[in-house]
């Protein structure tokens, strides 16, 4: 999509320009050097990825999850910013650690594994497969891995039979009567990867998925986005069903941005603007900056059991700020800014973004902190856990670092 000439750019283009530097600096210069020399582990292979604020390791448990995220990570590095040989090794360690420890047969992953890869707990996270499958297509297309076009094919395909399976959704969503949004656009991110080498069996996955996330899941009545919805569809405003997640409900409107921008689908972009100004009346703290980690559709504060999240061994409060939660912010509020030139979503990206950078970014040791209070006191300086790694903090960076150089050039490439 080619983009004219307009008021907003003209206000805007030599502060996005700035902002695109920034992000490009704090990629390569402080998150990317905080991981790539100590994120291998030089014994077992694989990666470690529990870290204290300074880079001490506190624990060398191997998480499923990190296999595929940190596998993701650098293959995208390398695609983006490379080639770099340190980048390339770091990937290749993941990539054999997938298949010679962390999957099995039957196409699935194991979610959590002893620094020698025997396994603490199986197949137990559909989360784990997705990340796998996705970062199989990352690598492959970095590296022009074509003879693992295969293997990325039927784990694909095993993916999307199990995201069918109540059996194995079941983990996910023990609630019976529910369907659960993260399960939907995790599985769009998978197909819109997977769509260079896999196009038949992607297309009708990402239309289906696109659809619930921007239709389904996002319901008008309320104007809110939902986590969760009943198996027909229809909002069902009972115990889970009553969660909005706002990272939950970024990460899957800028997974659809991409799409529709890449398709030039120019009323789902508009649809996805929307649902966003929906997350920001509901979720952003207008006294403090940043999104809660998740809010009641009727009144904010959420009832029990969901005003706390247990994140491995700390109590997350839901009007506590989670990292994850705030680079997913970021993402979703500059791709609809920048993508169609939406000045209220611009505003609030900079205001995330000096947000992030005050409470957030430690320009001491590098990364971010975990978790923040809702006043922005830490809550954990750890910069990594089995939940955080290299993955959501890059990957924001890297976005925007893209977005935002490339926008003052009239066009740009996702």
């Amino acid at each position: 999509m080619e983009m004219d000439e307009t008021g907003f750019r003209r206000r805007h283009s030599d502060e996005i320009e700035k902002l695109g530097e920034y992000y490009r600096k704090q990629l390569l210069e402080d998150v990317v050097p905080f991981w790539e020399k100590r994120i291998v582990d030089p014994e077992f292979g694989g990666y470690f990825n529990c870290f204290d604020r300074d880079g001490r390791l506190y624990s060398d448990v191997k998480c499923g999850w990190f296999v595929g995220r940190d596998l993701y990570t650098f293959s995208e590095l390398y695609r983006r910013f490379g080639p770099k040989e340190t980048w390339k090794s770091i990937a290749e360690a993941g990539r054999k650690f997938l298949t010679e420890k962390a999957l099995n047969p039957d196409g699935r992953l194991n979610r959590m594994m002893r620094r020698d890869g025997s396994v603490l707990d199986g197949e137990t996270s559909l989360f784990t497969d997705h990340f796998a499958v996705k970062a199989l297509f990352e690598y492959i297309d970095a590296f022009g891995r074509k003879e693992d076009i295969p293997l990325a094919g039927r784990l694909f395909r095993t993916l999307l039979k199990n995201v069918s399976d109540p059996r194995i959704l079941a983990v996910e969503c023990p609630d019976a009567r529910f369907r659960k949004h993260a399960v939907n656009f995790m599985t769009l991110i998978v197909a819109v990867e997977g769509k260079k080498l896999f196009r038949e069996e992607a297309l009708p996955v990402i239309n289906r998925c696109m659809h619930d996330s921007l239709y389904v899941f996002a319901v008008d009545s309320e104007q809110a986005p939902l986590e969760y919805v009943a198996k027909n569809g229809r909002p069902l405003f009972e115990g889970p069903g009553r969660i909005v997640d706002p990272g939950h409900s970024f990460e899957s409107l800028w997974f659809s941005m991409k799409e529709a921008y890449e398709r030039g689908d120019l009323a789902s972009l508009k649809r996805a603007g929307t649902v966003i100004d929906w997350v920001i009346d509901r979720a952003y703290d207008k006294e403090y900056g940043g999104f809660y980690q998740n809010v009641d559709v009727f009144h904010t504060e959420p009832e029990e059991p969901y005003r706390s999240n247990r994140y491995v061994d700390i109590d997350v409060a839901w009007s506590d700020k989670i990292w994850w939660v705030q680079a997913e912010a970021l993402n979703a509020l500059a791709m609809s800014a920048l993508l169609t030139e939406n000045e209220r979503h611009y505003q609030y990206f900079l205001k995330q973004h000096e947000f992030c950078k005050e409470y957030f970014s430690d320009p001491e040791y590098g990364e971010w902190y975990s978790f923040v209070k809702r006043d922005g006191k830490i809550l954990s300086d750890r910069k990594g856990s089995e939940l955080k790694g290299a993955y959501h903090v890059p990957r924001c960076e890297m976005l925007l670092t893209s977005l935002c150089g490339q926008y003052p050039r009239g066009r740009i490439a996702l």
